[in-house]
């Protein structure tokens, strides 16, 4: 007897995505409230080679990359099939630089200093937090990150007048994690959006 064909999942866009507004600290995050501590990175290898083409301008912002018999520190991990970037002991990433009262990550803050393409340089999960992906069921929830109101970037949209939903900030990453599929389904609930503001 032949089993029944799998169904493709389908991408579910969250309710979370156009609850809660966005909003960005253009200086950096506040010092103790950032994405850049206690998550795992993920990254491919064409990554890795896109940041090495800006590693002398970020270990400038941040020192410690450098090694002391020259070079760089290595802070990139082999975990097949991907590699991750090491934290240090605290959990935080080696790219964030931290000033009195900020956070930025060094590596967006080069690619703004030299108007270089931020996608370029910046590893795709770096760029698309706060918005994951999550199996649900068969399907893929396009989901806001549980930690992302406690770090402060987004609120719900009636604490953040005049933002965009986290929806229509991070449209592009969204596409570009779930491809052309999502492109009706974003166009109808940006519609909504609208509409309901």
């Amino acid at each position: 007897m032949a089993s029944a064909p799998r169904r493709k999942a389908r991408i579910v866009l969250d309710d979370s995505l156009t609850d809660y507004a966005y909003r960005c600290w253009p200086n950096g995050c506040p010092r103790g409230s950032t994405c850049c501590t206690g998550l795992t990175i993920e990254l491919s290898r064409r990554e890795i080679r896109a940041v090495d083409t800006v590693m002398d301008e970020v270990a400038v912002l941040v020192p410690s990359l450098r090694a002391e018999e020259g070079g760089y520190e290595n802070v990139f991990v082999d975990d097949p099939p991907e590699m991750i970037i090491e934290a240090d002991e605290n959990g935080t990433c080696p790219f964030l630089r931290r000033t009195k009262t900020n956070s930025l990550c060094s590596i967006h803050t080069v690619a703004l200093e030299t108007g270089r393409d931020i996608p370029s340089v910046k590893p795709g999960a770096c760029r698309h937090w706060p918005v994951m992906l999550e199996q649900d069921g068969p399907d893929i929830r396009v989901r806001l990150q549980p930690t992302a109101e406690k770090i402060g970037c987004v609120a719900p949209v009636a604490d953040l007048p005049g933002h965009p939903t986290v929806l229509e900030a991070y449209r592009e990453e969204i596409e570009e994690m779930c491809g052309d599929e999502v492109l009706p389904q974003l166009g109808r609930r940006l519609r909504q959006v609208r509409a309901d503001s």
